[in-house]
């Protein structure tokens, strides 16, 4: 199917010229053609693209195909995902607001939200910009229910419900950590301002005026044959939902979002509208790490308001300005830039490839149209791949920097040689396995392979909110033509706990959860692993490794590195989230919590609720009758295999989805249907959906 994708033209081309403008930009459009191609002979199902200036689309195209069994090609209206791109048209709601005297950026958000609520105090100081710059404290985002694969219009409410129950991950402005759920609360703000919805809010206000007819929020299924789809296995998925829409479930098309982006080439206004004053304009593009907690700064996560950076580093590395932001979904990938020195902008969306590569495109097309009007001399070039010398190693460097540090999902061992290199190791709860070639210390300061000399690491000791702290740093090369270095905070040094963990969390360990309140659609089009399982890591005594459903399964073969630290040490019933890490490595963090159900510990972690699997029973031959509780949790049962496939006819059930005993989905479904479990040893499991007080029945053969 890629081949032949390969021999259709490009669906639709548009270059507008004029004679008052110029140059045409054929090399740089060459350039960019080239680019989306080579991403759509590499996998990606279509790619649109759109060029432009301050007044005018310059260039606009699509690639690859929309439906491949239809052999459908993309046009300039086929709608694509854009995730978290929708965070700068929530951010341009807000602001309509600022401008409007209703919304005051540092006023307190229970000013305008009286009932907010979080559990741990602090919460009132965080602020409507706080939400917009990700510097709100929150711990990060509530996955469940986000992504479906059907509507779920609670999912706002939700968020504030979970809020309610969080503690804080940091003070309230001390530093930037990338933040879905203060967007989510985004859109309840400006709904509780204005009394309409935040989807008509935006509508009205932003798409109307710029003339979007091709920009929607999925409240519902769109037309066959409207929207790029996303596949899986090489089988096309049905229509993605995001569920937060301030944060990430807009889609759009290339042309759509150049029209939205132009506003910022013309200090908040297009050819057809105002949208904001200047003001919010330049608001939106102040680097908001500059003065928080950031060990190491990094210009691609250079926070303004709702931009992933104001500092885009391929543009600033040429001099110019550069707002960037990107947006991935399980779908799709997304790249926004705008210059407004050099008043030009591009949007990059795909299907079925991320935002990195988008924004791979989008930085190479811009350098390229640069170097073509004149504004740079030439394209910077690509940096040699060679490290600097090595250096003597000083003195105690190599026995300080040794040790674990951590970040959102992952723990490293960087262990100093008998040769006085240092070699990293992915911690597991089982081992430790190599990580990259041995680092070398070099005459820069920083350890470098020679095998990879570009990825440099460093250690920086700082202070962290009043204490002292050690952080892992890594500068390497970004998207693009590879021509400059980006710092970023990779992770926190954590240390062991001397005192071991309590009595009642040793029990724990090893134990198995099953998640109960997950939507069907997350186990069956997700890559979730239902189970949460504990465990501590080797020379980490008395922290706990949460392996939990938010975490995919890594491919068949590759060693399973997912380990998410707790401290458990202050409560036997709480074990707290720990790290405190900038940028984007410390998103996405959350206490896990043990709750007392009918005799039974179960666990929370985040919102997402969990059964301790022993209390799974074991389904019986014959038929069986299940009702489902009055909070709608699935109901699982445990399903012995045997020497032949067993049968399991599912009558009634909303929803169900089948495991087999090391919990790879063997299939899933909607109403009722005969899965068969595969013939094996041990035991499989089946998660029934349905409604409160449903009865639903199982027949096993």
């Amino acid at each position: 199917m890629l081949v032949l994708a390969c021999c259709i033209p490009a669906c639709e081309s548009k270059v507008t010229s004029s004679p008052q403008r110029s140059p045409s930009y054929e090399a740089a459009i060459a350039e960019g053609r080239a680019s989306a191609q080579r991403v759509v002979d590499g996998g990606a199902s279509a790619i649109s693209i759109a060029f432009f200036d301050a007044h005018h689309i310059l260039w606009s195209e699509t690639f690859g195909l929309a439906d491949r069994e239809t052999q459908q090609a993309p046009t300039a209206t086929t709608l694509f995902g854009i995730g978290s791109v929708s965070k700068v048209v929530a951010t341009v709601a807000l602001m309509k607001l600022v401008d409007r005297g209703v919304v005051a950026l540092d006023e307190p958000l229970v000013t305008y939200l009286p009932g907010f609520r979080m559990a741990s105090p602090g919460y009132e100081a965080i602020t409507v910009r706080m939400l917009l710059d990700h510097s709100s404290g929150f711990p990060g985002t509530d996955y469940r229910h986000l992504l479906l694969r059907t509507p779920f219009p609670g999912y706002a409410d939700q968020v504030l419900e979970t809020l309610a129950a969080s503690r804080l991950k940091a003070p309230p402005g001390y530093m930037s950590v990338y933040c879905n759920d203060g967007f989510t609360v985004v859109g309840s703000l400006i709904e509780a301002m204005t009394g309409q919805t935040y989807v008509q809010f935006v509508k009205d206000e932003v798409f109307a005026p710029l003339g979007l007819a091709n920009t929607r929020y999925p409240l519902g299924p769109f037309p066959a044959g409207s929207y790029a789809l996303g596949y899986a296995n090489g089988a096309p998925k049905p229509q993605e939902y995001t569920n937060t829409h301030p944060s990430g479930s807009l889609y759009s098309t290339a042309d759509d979002m150049g029209r939205l982006a132009m506003l910022f080439l013309g200090e908040g206004a297009t050819d057809t509208a105002r949208i904001l004053s200047a003001e919010s304009v330049t608001a939106m593009a102040v680097d908001a790490t500059a003065h928080r907690f950031n060990p190491a700064h990094n210009n691609g996560l250079a926070y303004g308001l709702g931009w992933d950076s104001v500092v885009q580093p391929g543009l600033d590395s040429v001099g110019f300005d550069g707002w960037a932001k990107g947006g991935d979904t399980n779908d799709y990938g997304a790249g926004m830039v705008v210059s407004p020195k050099a008043q030009l902008g591009i949007v990059v969306l795909t299907a079925g490839a991320s935002s990195l590569t988008a924004f791979g495109i989008a930085e190479r097309f811009l350098l390229g149209a640069l170097a073509e009007n004149g504004a740079i001399a030439t394209v910077p070039p690509a940096l040699a791949a060679v490290a600097p010398p090595v250096a003597p190693v000083p003195t105690g460097l190599l026995a300080s920097i040794g040790g674990a540090y951590a970040q959102g999902g992952l723990v490293v061992d960087v262990e100093p040689q008998p040769d006085d290199s240092l070699q990293a190791y992915l911690v597991t709860d089982t081992g430790r396995v190599p990580s990259g070639a041995a680092l070398r210390y070099r005459e820069d300061g920083w350890f470098a392979s020679d095998a990879d000399p570009l990825r440099a690491f460093k250690v920086v000791d700082t202070e962290l909110l009043g204490q002292p702290a050690r952080y892992f740093v890594t500068r390497g090369t970004a998207a693009g033509y590879g021509n400059y270095l980006d710092t970023t905070v990779f992770g926190q040094r954590v240390e062991k706990k001397p005192a071991g963990l309590s009595a009642a969390w040793q029990q724990r360990l090893g134990a198995t959860w099953l998640v109960v309140n997950a939507h069907p659609d997350e186990l069956a089009y997700s890559p979730m692993d239902p189970r949460l399982r504990l465990s501590e890591v080797p020379g980490l005594t008395g922290l706990l490794a949460i392996r939990g459903p938010v975490d995919p399964a890594p491919p068949a073969g590759q060693p399973d590195t997912r380990t998410r630290l707790v401290d458990p040490s202050a409560s036997d019933t709480t074990a707290a989230m720990m790290l405190v890490i900038p940028q984007a490595t410390g998103r996405d963090l959350d206490d896990l919590v043990i709750e007392t159900r009918a005799g039974a510990e179960w666990a929370r972690f985040g919102s997402y609720l969990h059964q301790p699997i022993a209390q799974v029973p074991v389904l019986a031959s014959g038929t069986t009758s299940v009702t489902i509780g009055a909070e709608g949790f699935s109901e699982w049962r445990a399903v012995t295999q045997g020497a032949t496939p067993v049968t399991i006819t599912i009558s009634g059930a909303d929803a169900w989805q089948l495991y087999d005993a090391a919990f790879a989905g063997v299939a899933h479904g909607d109403g009722s249907a005969a899965p068969a479990l595969p013939a094996g040893a041990g035991r499989g499991y089946l998660a029934i959906v349905g409604a409160p007080g449903r009865t639903i029945t199982l027949s096993t053969e």
